[in-house]
């Protein structure tokens, strides 16, 4: 006889420093039962007598495990969605995305080899433009030094907000990241944001960037640091959503 369900809701926890979100059901069952799906769901099921204190103490027993398999199923969903798109040729009329904008690549012949960034375009300027490996290797050069100088700025920016309040700027690091958007150790004085944010609206940077900076104040997802986040920046939440709604990637 299939267990009686008697309603869900999503929920929040803090597990090795990450927020968590899973699916809390509320079944005719005799044992908190955790699963993870393919695509890094995490799903509770427990009866209703079961307070949630207990569900999460023991999600928190658990939680070096949860961690590595969410971590491990966003990045073979991201594995597959690589794969599944069609090999990048940097030719005209392809699309990349910057800054939550698509630029059409404009490929020109020239000596002088350079790419360059309109509103509309993103120009590679290259001696042999068949070459495709080249062209890949120049763009990811470029890349590099774009996303530190966007990065930069807009942590300059923010760090503002964060003078008066006694919070030295940071070391800004960035790399590829499989299930953050950012990171902060607030006792190095270092802020790690993920590569792939370029590729995002600028309004989306600065949120991350927020909460990032937020960390040095509050180390922790505490009311206290949401209510921070909501004085610094009164529309986090719409930004968030809008970072969560991109499925779209270059």
């Amino acid at each position: 006889m299939a267990a009686r369900v008697y309603g869900s809701e999503v929920r929040a926890i803090i597990l090795e420093g990450k927020e968590i979100k899973y699916e809390l059901t509320r079944k005719s069952v005799k044992n908190v039962n955790l699963r993870i799906d393919a695509a890094g769901n995490v799903k509770v099921s427990a009866s209703r007598r079961v307070p949630v204190n207990y569900i999460e103490a023991f999600m928190r027993q658990k939680r070096a495990l949860i961690v590595a398999a969410v971590e491990r199923a966003q990045e073979n969903s991201r594995r597959r969605q690589q794969e599944s798109r069609p090999q990048r040729q940097y030719a005209d009329g392809e699309q990349l995305t910057l800054l939550g904008s698509k630029r059409a690549v404009k490929i020109i012949k020239s000596g002088m080899e350079r790419i360059d960034l309109d509103d509309e375009s993103i120009y590679f300027r290259v001696k042999k433009p068949e070459d495709t490996r080249h062209k890949e290797l120049m763009y990811e050069k470029w890349l590099k030094e774009y996303q530190r100088c966007v990065y930069e700025e807009i942590c300059r920016q923010v760090h503002t907000q964060f003078q008066p309040c006694g919070v030295n700027y940071p070391v800004i690091r960035i790399r590829r990241m499989t299930s953050r958007w950012g990171s902060c150790q607030p006792c190095k004085g270092v802020v790690t944001l993920n590569s792939r944010l370029i590729e995002t609206p600028p309004d989306c940077i600065e949120y991350v960037v927020m909460h990032e900076f937020c960390h040095f104040i509050h180390p922790d997802h505490s009311k206290a640091f949401h209510a921070l986040m909501t004085r610094m920046m009164p529309d986090w939440k719409q930004r968030r959503q809008l970072l969560n709604s991109i499925s779209e990637w270059n």
